[in-house]
């Protein structure tokens, strides 16, 4: 329902919500009967009832419309990979899940502070998109790091779902300054 017919819809509601108290008060004796009499003369008497009514009838019919000019629903796009599937059952794993592997992954690199994964599905032969957000250290070569990270990514993702070979795009969005961290030795 767009913003027009709930617009539409407020004041058609508000002017019943009126004529109903206005109806339960004379019927509960609240109103005394020589005024409601009186305005009711008016009120048939006049041509902007007409008016009113007309409106009225027009806006009835609009919201008829609206109700009834429901659009199709589309098909619901499941946000889940298919890994296997066979007469035995069918495994799938959703895209959260993929992109919490993915971040996972890109951590251990060394280099890699900080990783935004963007993992969608797509149709074809590869199901996956992958793209990531990264913020290097200082002193690292981000040729070097992002060669890293999809080799890193690729692994995890073949471990844990058998997909291989999934396109990557990576953008470093930051390099920080902080203290890299080294591979400590143990004397």
């Amino acid at each position: 329902m767009g913003i027009l017919s709930r617009l539409l819809l407020f004041f058609y509601v508000a002017a019943v919500i009126v004529a109903l108290a206005a109806v339960a008060g004379v019927c509960l004796n609240l109103i005394p009967v020589k005024i409601w009499q009186g305005y009711l003369d008016v009120i048939l008497k006049s041509h902007e009832t007409l008016m009113v009514l007309a409106i009225m009838a027009v806006a009835s019919l609009c919201l008829l419309c609206v109700v009834f000019s429901g659009k199709k629903s589309s098909p619901i796009i499941s946000s889940d990979v298919e890994l296997q599937k066979d007469e035995t059952g069918e495994v799938k794993i959703t895209i959260e899940a993929i992109a919490g592997i993915v971040e996972r992954a890109a951590l251990t690199v060394n280099g890699v502070r900080e990783v935004v994964p963007d993992v969608s599905k797509q149709s074809g032969n590869v199901p996956l998109k992958i793209h990531l957000d990264l913020v290097l250290s200082q002193g690292y070569t981000a040729q070097k790091v992002c060669e890293r990270v999809n080799q890193s990514v690729n692994d995890a993702l073949n471990t844990a779902t058998q997909i291989s070979n999934v396109p990557i795009e990576m953008k470093v969005t930051e390099v920080t300054h902080a203290i890299v961290e080294r591979e400590r030795r143990v004397v």
